[in-house]
């Protein structure tokens, strides 16, 4: 039977008896008291579980948290969840007590590495430092691989040196060939060293991985020993090189990728060398399904032109435009394959194909002029478009669809937009991080027992606990008064009375309070449930708004459209628009009003727990009655019967064991305020250090930001007139292709009419001849 069957029982059973119900009266006293006891044995059950589980049980270590923190944040960072694994993981960093932890350089590298996952490559060197200064670790190697790739793409390669001589020293002298191989990979892309000094030591430490145990790494330095001949201009060297390469077996993808870029490059080198045969076996190696195919038959077609054999250099031409009609190769093919039809003598094919160029991209052209024509400041220019695009770089705004390729393909414009995208991103964090501090803070101070979940079910149990506790007063007191009722005077009967008048309608109110956890958690539900259908109406009204928004948007448009442009609108017109202006701006507020309830509410939800927690005043307010009427009865315990005095005593008796699980309910509930009040100080001293620093930040990014725009106007207008430049060229050509078919037509007319002109002469010289000599035989 529950607690609360159990004292509604007794409430309901006992009633106020005369003298002659006294002996019934005592009879009847031992069951409720009975059941009294028995429900001291559960609260007390119950206070025990909140004892050993929340308020005796020692708080987690500072330890103990850092470690459970860190694996939260490893099973985001294996789970590939970066940006919340970088979240947990700069919390850690950020403490200055997790500076002593044993993992303190593991939770550096994850964070480091998280960033650089999401490209934030500035963040992750920032670490990535951090933790190459500790102590070595076994991340110390994963790390500095990290760090050499970061740095190759910041191009910034200070103390690298001194953080590879101590990785030799941790691995015996030797760096292991993964990381050698990503050091040698960083000397070769560094541009802050001469030509030949960067090249000969790219070599020295290219060279012993070529003999190292790994499957890919051999081949992959090999290959980078091949290009570094190239650039140095040792040709011979690096086509054996490449076919060195080439005749490696290839199993995994990889492998067959080193052996394709090893056939293209060898390829190129025949080319250019003249050994124009081996160039196109070099290139037939290289299959259809490969990324570089589009490539390779580009490059057979002009090996075929400078062989003379202008048909299957045509058919090779034909395929890719075919294969690959939205490649950035396209336009060159298609001028190619106009050459060629000009070179076959094919005039009209030819003259088809190079306005097909001229058609295709001199609007293009034109739309680029205009473009790059519009202001003389290209700084102005780019600043105003960054302002109206908020600060980010809308390419498919600014150039045409067939423009946007090349223009994403160059690197400069990339980064120029990646920059200010960062910049944008940056700036957008640090407003959503303000926003996210500010309602921390609100939700601690709304929320209450809600914000921390496990402190909340021990308050809540010892809570009804205490509830239940009063309750049993409740009856407690209702027996006493059973018992001494017909020992009162009349004056402390009328006393008596009194108080019960006066606990009446607290008691009322005391009796709809929960006094369970399923009682408090079904209340809350309950209101919970009220907000939710409040929110989700405010939720449709805000849907039909949007939808009248709809409506009326569709309507201007028909007026805009219907509307002759040449005529002034007429007095009807501007009526009916000055009506939908209002209606619109009525949505609007209404909009806004509906959108404030809505937050109203969800401030209303998460009040709900410290609304339902609150009811402490009515619960002391019914104890306080119920002592006062306790006291009254036990000041004539002096001159009660003798039986009486005894279940008086029993009485108080199990009061005084509900008064010590009182007290303990009382601590109990001390120490989880305690608790509270501890994290939520703890949450607040972070968020506020948070704080401070999002005010340097927004003050960084901001610098930074006004110092970028100007650098990636000039960068954006470069890279845009280099686009323009490149259809300027490819229209020129067409043009210039429209000339030499006219051109070669014409010679080849000239070249006819001249062969049939000497045709002719020695027609008519034969003629002569003949006729001479018939004139001969006639006057002989």
């Amino acid at each position: 039977m529950s607690t609360s069957r159990v004292l509604a029982f007794a409430a309901t059973a006992l009633v106020f008896t005369t003298a002659p119900g006294r002996v019934h009266a005592q009879a009847s006293d031992a069951l409720p008291l009975k059941q009294v006891e028995e429900q001291l044995q559960n609260a007390d059950s119950h206070v025990r579980f909140v004892e050993t589980q929340f308020t005796q049980r020692p708080e987690p270590t500072d330890d103990g948290s850092h470690l459970r923190r860190f694996s939260d944040g490893e099973i985001q960072y294996l789970l590939g969840d970066w940006a919340s694994a970088s979240v947990l993981f700069y919390d850690l960093v950020s403490e200055p007590a997790f500076k002593r932890h044993p993992r303190y350089a593991d939770a550096l590298f994850y964070l480091s590495d998280a960033l650089y996952q999401q490209q934030n490559f500035i963040g992750a060197r920032l670490y990535l430092r951090q933790q190459l200064s500790l102590p070595p670790t076994e991340r110390y190697k994963d790390g500095l691989s990290r760090y050499l790739s970061v740095a190759s793409r910041l191009n910034q390669f200070e103390d690298i040196d001194s953080y590879i001589e101590q990785a030799r020293q941790l691995s015996g002298g030797q760096l292991p060939p993964e990381l050698a191989y990503v050091y040698a990979k960083w000397l070769f892309k560094r541009t802050d060293l001469p030509p030949a000094e960067r090249i000969r030591s790219a070599r020295a430490a290219f060279e012993p991985l070529t003999q190292a145990t790994s499957e890919l790494i051999p081949r992959q330095s090999a290959y980078h020993l091949g290009v570094l001949s190239v650039q140095a201009g040792e040709f011979a060297d690096a086509i054996e090189r490449f076919r060195a390469v080439t005749a490696l077996p290839a199993s995994s993808r990889e492998e067959r990728r080193i052996r394709e870029l090893a056939n293209l490059s060898m390829g190129r080198l025949l080319y250019e060398s003249g050994r124009l045969d081996e160039a196109l076996d070099r290139y037939q190696e290289i299959p259809r399904d490969s990324d570089y195919f589009v490539d390779t038959l580009y490059e057979i077609a002009w090996t075929q032109v400078k062989r003379g054999r202008f048909e299957p250099a045509k058919d090779a031409v034909d395929l890719l435009l075919q294969m690959a009609p939205e490649s950035t190769r396209v336009p060159d093919a298609q001028l190619l394959q106009a050459h060629l039809l000009l070179k076959m003598r094919r005039y009209d094919e030819a003259t088809e194909s190079y306005h097909q160029v001229i058609t295709a991209y001199r609007p293009v052209k034109d739309q680029l002029d205009e473009l790059l024509t519009r202001t003389s400041d290209p700084v102005v220019y780019f600043d105003n478009l960054l302002s109206e695009s908020s600060r980010t770089l809308e390419l498919g705004t600014l150039l045409p669809p067939v423009a946007l390729r090349y223009a994403t393909t160059q690197q400069e414009i990339s980064d120029a937009s990646r920059l200010v995208g960062d910049l944008a991103k940056g700036q957008q964090g640090v407003t959503e991080a303000r926003a996210l501090a500010t309602r921390v803070l609100d939700t601690l101070a709304k929320q209450g027992w809600e914000a921390f979940p496990e402190l909340h079910e021990g308050y809540n149990r010892v809570d009804a606990v205490e509830s239940g506790l009063i309750r049993m007063e409740q009856v407690l007191v209702q027996l006493e008064a059973a018992m001494v009722l017909e020992h009162l005077t009349p004056e402390e009967r009328q006393q008596l009375e009194a108080l019960r008048r006066e606990r009446e309608p607290v008691a009322e109110r005391f009796a709809l309070l929960p006094t369970t956890l399923e009682e408090k958690e079904t209340r809350r539900q309950r209101m919970q449930a009220r907000i939710d259908t409040l929110d989700r109406e405010a939720f449709r009204l805000i849907y039909e708004l949007q939808s009248q928004n709809a409506v009326t948007a569709s309507v201007l448009k028909w007026l805009a459209d219907s509307r002759d442009p040449k005529k002034p609108p007429s007095e009807a017109e501007i009526d009916v628009l000055g009506k939908i202006q209002t209606e619109t701006d009525l949505q609007e507020e209404l909009k806004a009003e509906l959108a404030r309830t809505r937050a109203q509410l969800s401030d209303e939800r998460t009040r709900v727990a410290s609304f339902v927690a609150g009811e402490e005043t009515i619960r002391q307010q019914f104890y306080g009655v119920l002592q006062r009427e306790h006291l009254l009865l036990a000041s004539i315990s002096s001159r009660l019967p003798e039986d009486v005095a005894r279940q008086m005593a029993r009485v108080q008796e199990v009061r005084e064991r509900a008064d010590g699980l009182r007290a303990r309910v009382a601590a109990s509930k001390g120490v989880l305020l305690a608790q509270r009040e501890r994290r939520v100080r703890i949450i607040q001293d972070k968020v506020r250090a948070e704080e401070a620093l999002l005010t340097r930040y927004d003050a960084e990014t901001a610098t930074a930001s006004a110092d970028a725009r100007n650098l990636v106007g000039r960068i954006a207008f470069d890279s845009f007139r280099r686009v323009r430049q490149h259809f300027y060229e490819l229209v020129l050509k067409g043009d210039l292709g429209l000339v030499d078919v006219a051109f070669t037509r014409k010679q080849d007319k000239t070249e006819q009419i001249q062969a049939l002109s000497v045709q002719k002469d020695e027609a008519v010289r034969a003629l002569d001849k003949s006729l001479q000599d018939s004139l001969q035989d006639t006057g002989e």
